[in-house]
Formats: structure tokens, sequence, C-alpha cells
């Protein structure tokens, strides 16, 4: 009951973000004495990617947690990005970012059912050969931003390219096109001679992927949204940053909803489901209430977690610290009443630019409890006898109305959850979120010049809220790098990974993974 009435009390700060900014920004301290700086930079970079393997997938490794940038098992592509970045430092600020891939990626079969001549039959789907990964501009003043695009956004609380990924945003699926609205950076409290401190965000924005889901669809027990809305929003606070212990905590929470959804049974079309969308959807998201004709329960597929990190700061600059995230798709969640379910990490950083060893995190996910076997609730059955109730089945990530919660068929949460895309028989849902997990990575250098880096895992999937895997699906997976900057070519930087996969999530898979950037700046302004 305690955490539920807390979960409430976030849920409806949340929204008001936007309506304390204006307060808080003035009362937030500036980050230098001048507001203005005497120019500015415009970065640029260029990348050439190849990839080569067995199957038809890449390895776990070359592909979790970069932004849907690489799927297939053979690819080549190049990357070409502009960017100005927000100055920190002055107290008005702009910055924007175009970046384009264009290449080609091997094909791989999905099988569908046609209804007309009542048989499977096998498609073949290729990733996209030219898109958009970001494109976007935003504009900062004191401690406020907003920006309008896609963006790619990477976890507040976990350490990027080193954690499983984060259990509401993680940096495992493309971006999504939206306007944010939210602080820059922890900034002090008024009132509280920085003993605490808030960072949040609120978004909204609009999923582009509804070909997709069509595309890689069985038609046999699907269901396909199009026209779906997307909301982000999270508040965090943050002890003193520069004491020996500083504890940050919060909640995030996601959520689609509008549009519409059509719906298959057995190879047949049944009906569609035409939401809409009106004005007053936007507000109501922020705190559902009770649904009306179409949705049982509260309008939209709302989803999140309880979030905490523990940073214990040593002699030299060592940093320890511990961290969970808690995940729930309802009141039971809510209340915590989903057992040990969430992810549990450590992670150790040395301090030193260029540590032989630099960073190492260990995380745990366990998905198994999902507050129970059985979900019965009376609104899903009218006229029945039994008005009881029971909110188990807590099926992460998945969602009776709306697409499971993926952008382009890669998971929006952690990355260990296997994603829909890697479902062949086109059965496009998360099929093993009831599943446990082990992560390690760690980061170095060796010399100056070489950066290496150790990813490795084990999970198991027993099935996913209703359906069970029989027998449960393991794999054991890894991937080492190395990336070479070397002096006498600035701006010049090569590398190269090799990932391995056994089991079957989704399969057994090798790969090689080559690349070569260049990046350059050029100032301008006074």
């Amino acid at each position: 009951m305690l955490m539920s009435r807390l979960y409430d009390f976030a849920m409806r700060s949340v929204p008001f973000i936007t309506a304390i900014i204006a307060f808080l920004s003035v009362g937030m301290k500036a980050a230098v004495a001048s507001d203005y700086l005497p120019n500015d930079t415009l970065e640029y970079e260029g990348r050439m990617t190849a990839t080569a393997g067995r199957g038809d997938f890449a390895p776990f490794y070359i592909s979790a947690n970069r932004f849907g940038t690489i799927t297939s098992a053979r690819n080549i592509f190049v990357k070409g990005k502009i960017e100005k970045k927000i100055n920190k430092a002055n107290r008005f600020s702009y910055g924007f970012v175009a970046e384009l891939i264009g290449g080609a990626s091997n094909g791989v079969e999905y099988e569908r059912y046609s209804a007309r001549d009542e048989e499977w039959y096998t498609h073949k789907e290729y990733p996209g050969r030219f898109r958009i990964e970001q494109l976007y501009g935003e504009i900062k003043w004191r401690s406020v931003e907003v920006m309008l695009g896609m963006k790619e956004k990477g976890s507040s609380l976990l350490t990027h390219g080193l954690s499983s990924g984060d259990m509401t945003l993680s940096a495992n699926s493309r971006p999504i096109p939206q306007l944010s609205a939210g602080f820059v950076d922890f900034q002090d409290i008024p009132f509280t001679k920085g003993w605490l401190q808030i960072e949040g965000e609120l978004s909204y924005g609009k999923f582009t992927d509804a070909g997709w889901w069509k595309n890689h669809a069985d038609y046999y027990s699907s269901k396909l949204a199009s026209g779906t809305w997307f909301t982000y929003r999270r508040v965090y606070f943050r002890t003193k940053p520069d004491r020996m212990l500083t504890v940050t905590f919060g909640v995030q929470s996601s959520a689609q909803f509008g549009g519409k959804t059509e719906y298959y049974y057995r190879g047949k079309y049944v009906k569609t489901d035409n939401r809409g969308i009106k004005f007053a959807d936007f507000f109501k998201i922020l705190f559902p209430p009770a649904a009306g004709k179409i949705e049982d329960f509260a309008i939209g597929n709302t989803l999140g977690s309880w979030d905490a990190r523990f940073d214990l700061r040593l002699r030299n600059e060592e940093v320890v610290s511990a961290y969970f995230e808690w995940p729930w798709e309802d009141g039971s969640g809510m209340a915590k009443r989903n057992g040990l379910d969430g992810l549990y990490g450590i992670e150790y950083r040395n301090g030193k630019k260029r540590g032989a060893i630099s960073d190492i995190v260990v995380e745990y996910l366990d998905l198994t409890n999902q507050s129970g076997p059985i979900h019965w609730a009376p609104g899903d059955h009218p006229g029945t006898g039994l008005t009881g109730q029971a909110t188990g089945a807590d099926d992460y990530y998945n969602n009776a109305y709306y697409n499971s919660y993926a952008n382009y068929g890669m998971g929006m949460g952690n990355a260990m959850v296997m994603s829909p895309l890697y479902n062949r028989d086109g059965y496009m849902a998360f099929i093993g979120n009831r599943m446990r997990g082990f992560h390690v990575g760690a980061e170095g250098w060796a010399g100056k010049e070489v950066k290496w880096k150790f990813l490795g895992s084990w999970r198991k999937a027993y099935g996913n809220g209703f359906i069970a895997l029989l027998p449960p699906r393991s794999s054991f997976s890894f991937f080492g790098g190395a990336s070479w900057s070397p002096e006498r070519f600035k701006g010049w930087s090569a590398c190269l990974g090799v990932g391995l996969d056994r089991g079957k999530l989704p399969g057994n898979a090798f790969g090689l993974e080559i690349g070569l950037t260049y990046k350059g700046k050029i100032g301008y302004g006074r």
C-alpha cells in the first residue's frame, strides 16, 4: 500500500515538471559566471562498418544497445553525422544533429499464414538500405532544455556501453520522433543548499514503424497497431554529489496510446479497434483514468520502473556503485508485489582516464515472478459471477491492445529480454520475458592508443506471462573488441570486434565487426 501511494504521488508530480521548470530554473546555480563563450564548434563524423558471420542475425552483443543500427549478420554501411552540441556553460545555447546511414544487409526469412491458400509460407525481409538515424534540434535556457526530433538517448542511471540496458528506456532500439522538455542535468532544488537535486524529462512522440510490424507479422495470431503515440516521463532526485556517498532515486514511466489495432485469429481478420487520438488524451495518459469503450481498464499501455543508485567514493577517485531498477506493468508491480523482479547491478570505476581496467559492471536480471501466474479481472469477462480479482501474469513489455514495447522490432527496455525481431515464426511479441540472466561488462586501456571492451552474459527464458517455452531456452553470449586511435593520425580510429552466441535465444551465431571512423571539428563564432 505504501509503495502504491508513493507511486501515485510520484506520477502525479511528474506532469507538473514543465509547470515548475520556470520557478526552479531561476533558482538554479549557473555553471560558470560568464553567460557567453567566445565561439562554438561544429563536429562531423564519417564511419564505415562491416560485419560478417554465420547465421542470419548478428551476435547478441553486436546488436544489443546500439540503437537498432545492426541486426543482420552480414552488413556493410556508411554513416555520416554533423553535430553542434549545446554549450552547458552558456545561459542560452542551441544544438542540432543530422545523422544518416546507408548500406546493405542480408535478409531474414519469416513465416506467414495465407488465409486464401490455408497454408504457411516464408518471405524474406531486409533492414532498410537508407535511413535517418538522428535528426533533431534543441535549445537550452538556464537549466531547461527543449528538443524536437529523433535523438538517441541512453539511460540516465546506468553506464551506456557496459550495462545490459535500462528497464524502461534503453539504447536497444531506434529513436522515436518526439518533443521533449526537461532539465539539462541534475539541478539544485532551491532552499536545500545543494543537498538535494532534481533531474527530469517529459516527452511525447509517435511511432513510425507500423510498416515494419505489417511486414514481419504472421497474420495468423497477430494484432497490428498503427498510428500509435508515445510518451515518456522521468523524475530523479540526487543527494549532494560531492560527498562520499551519493544516492539517486526516482521513477520512470513510458506509455503507448492512441491509434488503431487490427486483430487476426487463426488466419482470419477479426476486427479493428479505432481508438483515434484526442487532445485531452495527451493529458489523460499522464495519470490514466478509467477506460472507455475499447480498452477495458486505464487507457494506453503504461509501464515503468522504480530506480535507485548508490555511489560510494573511495580514495584516488575510485567509485563503487550499487543500483537496482524494479519494473512494473500494473498496480501489483507498482506496489512491489512482483517479488525480486528487477535489474540489480554493481559497478567499479577506478577514476583514471587511461587505466588498464577503467570500468567493470556486473548485473543480475530476474523477471520470473511477474506478480504470480494468474491474471483475472471481471472486466475481461462480462457477466461472470467471479467478482474477485488477481493481478498477476504481468507479461512485461507485452500488451493486449498495442504492439509489444519495441520499435522496429527491437525491445525498448532491457536488451537481455529477446526482442520480437528474432521471432522468425512471425509471432510479433516477447516470447521470453519470464527469464533470468547474468551480465558482465568491462573496459580499459592497453597503452595510450588502444581501448578494449569485453561483454558476456548467460540468460534463460521460461516463456512469457501466459505461454510457456517448452523446453526453456538459454544462451551464452560473448563479445571482445578493441579500438585504436593513433596519435599520429588525429581524428582517425579503427575498431575490431568478435561476437559469439551459443544457445537458442535466438540461436548460435558468430560474427566479426570492423570499422573505420574519422572525426573532425570546425570552430566558428566570435
